[in-house]
């Protein structure tokens, strides 16, 4: 693949990973005001889970472009 190839996937990657973090965040929300913070507090991770992702994804992309 050539180099904006690269950087077109890992730039959909990027937006690909915001969209699980705003899903993450709404559904953490949801089942936390629903159920309570002691039944679903283990759902927290999640959204920070996708948020490392994002940031990867993004050290990466910026990585590769200054090459």
């Amino acid at each position: 693949m050539d180099q904006e190839t690269i950087i077109r996937v890992n730039k959909t990657a990027e937006k690909f990973w915001l969209v699980v973090i705003i899903a993450c965040t709404i559904a953490t929300s949801w089942f936390l005001i629903r159920d309570g913070w002691e039944e679903r507090k283990q759902l927290v991770v999640l959204p920070l889970i996708a948020a490392s992702w994002y940031a990867f994804r993004r050290y990466f992309r910026k990585k590769m472009e200054r090459k």
